[in-house]
């Protein structure tokens, strides 16, 4: 009879198996959540239910187990295809797939901020979407510096976006458009105050977080634009 395959069991005597994988995964949902300071080895082990000592028949410490986390994450960023033809929906489609990875682990983006020691590779994805992106702005016409210029301003407006804007709300389960320019409790806790131009800004209806993305998108693209039409 043809040999079948065995699928390696879940659980051993009520214990997950561990795997590279499955670690990977428990640390970068530790670090989305609390920062790369909280993932400790001790950490890690209770979050998995096993001892210290079995992490380390797979990992061979907790920087393996950062550079195992940030590979994960790098692995989950796909952006859609990129098409000159159509270079405004797909620089807002980019910018979309930045917003949703940062959003499903928004602490673990702070990486650079707090380890001491960066990942010793990196994932191809971090290079290929670059270059991806960049050559869609070479060949909608826009010099190098041009384009440059223009995914530092995308990457950084996307990742101040989800740590200001979506990550409180994602958290505290705001539901849209309910975050306001500030807390009601402010100005009515300052009545004494004399603020007549922030108090009426307060009283309009925020936009909700999808709307500022869509401006902040906008700004990229008017600045693209810009570029072509100087040049």
């Amino acid at each position: 009879m043809p040999a079948t395959s065995r699928r390696r069991p879940a659980t051993r005597k009520g214990r997950p198996v561990l795997t590279r994988e499955s670690i990977a995964a428990k640390a970068l949902e530790m670090a989305g959540a609390q920062g790369f300071a909280s993932l400790t080895m001790r950490a890690l082990a209770a979050e998995l239910d096993v001892t210290v000592r079995a992490l380390y028949n797979y990992v061979e410490d907790r920087q393996d187990v950062v550079h195992l986390a940030v590979d994960t994450l790098l692995t989950a960023w796909n952006p859609p295809p990129l098409h000159a033809a159509t270079w405004e929906t797909s620089v807002a489609d980019y910018a979309g797939s930045l917003r949703a990875l940062y959003r499903r682990w928004p602490r673990a983006l702070l990486v650079s901020l707090e380890e001491d020691t960066p990942p010793a590779s990196v994932h191809p994805n971090r290079l290929l979407n670059l270059d991806r992106f960049l050559r869609l702005l070479r060949d909608v016409g826009l010099d190098m510096p041009s384009a440059l210029a223009a995914h530092r301003q995308l990457s950084l407006l996307v990742l101040s976006f989800v740590l200001v804007i979506d990550g409180p709300a994602d958290r505290a389960g705001a539901s849209p458009g309910r975050a306001g320019l500030v807390p009601d409790a402010w100005l009515a806790g300052h009545t004494d105050l004399d603020i007549p131009t922030l108090r009426e800004a307060a009283a309009l209806p925020p936009p909700t977080p999808d709307e500022q993305f869509d401006e902040l998108v906008s700004a990229v693209v008017d600045r693209i634009r810009d570029g072509l039409r100087a040049g």
